[in-house]
């Protein structure tokens, strides 16, 4: 309202009050929606606690899924994203704002290195945030499970490459897993059938997990082996010679 019409004797004193009021309106109105802007732009709630939840999941569609993800961020991302990105879709919260990309270090025992092999890493991360402390009991049982277990066991729709061998890693190494395999299966690190072999192993550990966890969800899990640094008496695996001495796995020529 300008100053000219304001002072005017036609401008009733209830029409100055009347836009008085709409000017306060609209200054509430204003002020409300910068605080809840800066609330949701600043507010820290801090991060939220594990557990974070777990919804029953189809172990096929995972396995599926995680054969697939490793062609797209290779072992611990694919075991990973293939059980975090469908608990996005059935719980939310917390899981929207994860970034699974962020495991892609995994690859090949963290970064070439060939220590724990990605795809239990990839585990570990979706059993965590799933279960929280009980997700390690569940991950300790897919170790060693991995390490008895004659793999790849998984046999993928629209395969890359032809895989004719499977074994018995005897160890939770990345190194020790694929080497002996290699050697078996007469094959370079970089041959597709390397590749192929290590993106079914990734359906299988993420087919493993996604069972074990889906026990948990009914209250049926428990876990089925010890712990290693108990029965040890120091964080160790039992399969030295797997790695040490003649039996170290020597690569094939690319």
């Amino acid at each position: 309202m300008s100053k000219e019409i304001m002072n005017t004797p036609e401008v009733s004193r209830r029409q100055m009050l009347v836009g008085a009021g709409k000017m306060a309106a609209g200054a509430a109105v204003l002020s409300a929606g910068l605080t809840t802007v800066i609330s949701k732009a600043g507010a820290d709630t801090g991060p939220m606690p594990t557990p974070w939840g777990y919804k029953k999941l189809d172990p096929q569609k995972v396995a599926d899924a995680a054969y697939e993800n490793w062609y797209k961020a290779y072992c611990c991302y694919a075991v990973a994203s293939s059980i975090l990105d469908p608990l996005r879709e059935k719980i939310g919260g917390p899981y929207k704002h994860l970034p699974v990309q962020a495991f892609i270090f995994g690859h090949g025992g963290t970064v070439g290195w060939g220590t724990l092999c990605g795809t239990l890493m990839g585990a570990g991360l979706a059993t965590s945030f799933a279960a929280g402390k009980k997700g390690e009991e569940i991950l300790n049982d897919v170790i060693a499970w991995y390490g008895d277990t004659e793999l790849p066991i998984y046999k993928p729709k629209n395969p890359r490459a032809q895989v004719i061998n499977v074994n018995a890693s005897e160890s939770p190494l990345c190194h020790i897993s694929v080497g002996k395999w290699m050697k078996k299966e007469g094959v370079a690190l970089k041959s597709k059938e390397r590749k192929d072999r290590c993106a079914r192993i990734a359906a299988d550990v993420a087919y493993k997990t996604t069972e074990l966890l889906n026990k948990y969800a009914v209250g049926n899990f428990e876990m089925d082996n010890g712990s290693q640094s108990g029965e040890y008496g120091i964080p160790s695996q039992n399969s030295c010679t797997e790695c040490h001495g003649e039996n170290v796995p020597e690569p094939k020529d690319a």
